[in-house]
């Protein structure tokens, strides 16, 4: 499955069946991104379907 990282600006192919194994196989830590599935944001229980378009959105923090 392809997934868009926006941090990265680009793509990439990914094997996991859920958002908590694909930021694993991605070496990415959860709290600092946003997954989005089909333009709805999703939980790391999330389990992919194969039509599914997935983004991963950096979370940005600032003061």
């Amino acid at each position: 499955m392809k997934v868009h990282y926006d941090r990265e600006k680009k793509d990439f192919d990914v094997k996991a069946k859920n958002v908590k194994e694909m930021l694993k196989e991605l070496n990415i830590l959860k709290n600092s991104v946003i997954i989005v599935v089909n333009k709805e944001v999703v939980t790391e229980e999330y389990s992919f379907k194969k039509t599914d378009k997935v983004k991963i959105l950096s979370v940005v923090s600032g003061g």
